[in-house]
């Protein structure tokens, strides 16, 4: 995660310094936890995501995080 905001926070998608990053919304971080100061997380922490939209005209990734955890929760064993 590299930036906190009051929507949502940015996270950065590829390992490199100026790699790409995408926006993770408030609504999707955590199904229990729609402000992310309830949500314990840090710039500098790994937040799993799951890509849901690139617009390069506007050169925007949608992200969530609640969708990224949720596939393993849906896989049979899980």
């Amino acid at each position: 995660m590299t930036k906190l905001v009051p929507f949502g926070v940015f996270v950065r998608i590829e390992e490199k310094e100026n790699g790409f990053e995408g926006l993770v919304h408030n609504t999707a971080l955590d199904d229990g936890h729609p402000d992310h100061q309830q949500l314990a997380v840090r710039v500098g922490d790994a937040l799993p995501v799951k890509i849901l939209g690139i617009d390069p005209a506007r050169r925007r990734i949608t992200l969530s995080h609640r969708q990224a955890i949720s596939v393993g929760q849906d896989e049979p064993g899980a």
